[in-house]
């Protein structure tokens, strides 16, 4: 069975908690992000139009650590998007399509994409999605580089580190905004969702459904003692914090 431990006990590290936004106009596309999102322990913000995803990274430009973008979207194609999100936040971009043809890789590489993935999309895509959060900061010295051909966990604690300090740098107001995108604070003693209870709690929403699955049912299929619907809802909101659908 698994073990509850309680938080402060063992650190929530990075890549737990990535930030990403994702804009897709195709409703099951955004679902599939969501799922393997969840998985993975990110959290996912979804987007069908690229306007609003536009007007939200404006005003929230602390809340994120990538950018999913479809290619062929309405109104503003994803080429468009990356020009103008480009100016507005710096982070590593990935284009994604159905159109596998070389050419279609090299527009979206030459329009600023840090990779461009062809459709349908699948798991491994999304476990090393963060590596390159961590190049773009070696890009830019922003992070030490211990080795040039491995990710070490000296790496990762190293950008644990620069996202703190970065949000402590940020404005008072700046950084309200950034909690009221990703707050995980409890007045209650929180677990820590080690790999062994996360994936029983991914096994117990996926049978129940992901747009289904609620605190209380979640709780009734995993049956772990000790264990709260407050601790269900706020790994809930861990993994699928909020979608922005149109």
């Amino acid at each position: 069975m698994a073990k509850l431990l309680i938080e402060e006990d063992v650190p929530f590290k990075f890549p737990a908690g990535l930030r990403v936004l994702a804009v897709d106009s195709d409703p099951a596309i955004s679902t599939i992000i969501k799922q393997l999102c969840f998985q993975c322990i990110y959290h996912v913000i979804t987007c069908s139009d690229t306007l609003l995803a536009l007007n939200h990274v404006r005003e929230k430009k602390d809340c994120f650590d990538m950018i999913l973008i479809e290619v062929h979207m309405p109104i503003m194609d994803g080429y468009e998007f990356i020009q103008h999100v480009s100016k507005e936040i710096n982070v590593p971009i990935i284009m994604m399509s159905l159109d596998d043809a070389p050419s279609a890789v090299m527009k979206a590489i030459e329009h600023g994409a840090c990779d461009y993935w062809i459709k349908p999309l699948h798991e491994n895509q999304f476990k090393i999605m963060w590596k390159h959060v961590v190049k773009k900061l070696w890009s830019e010295n922003k992070l030490p580089k211990k080795n040039d051909s491995e990710f070490t966990s000296s790496n990762i604690d190293a950008l644990v580190r620069y996202r703190k300090n970065s949000s402590s740098n940020s404005k008072e107001s700046d950084a309200d905004e950034s909690e009221d995108c990703y707050t995980l604070l409890t007045k209650k003693p929180r677990i820590m969702w080690s790999s062994e209870l996360h994936n029983q709690f991914v096994k117990a929403v996926m049978q129940i459904g992901v747009d289904k699955a609620k605190p209380k049912e979640i709780l009734e299929v995993m049956q772990i003692p000790d264990m709260t619907r407050d601790h269900i809802a706020s790994h809930l909101q861990v993994c699928f914090l909020y979608a922005f659908e149109t």
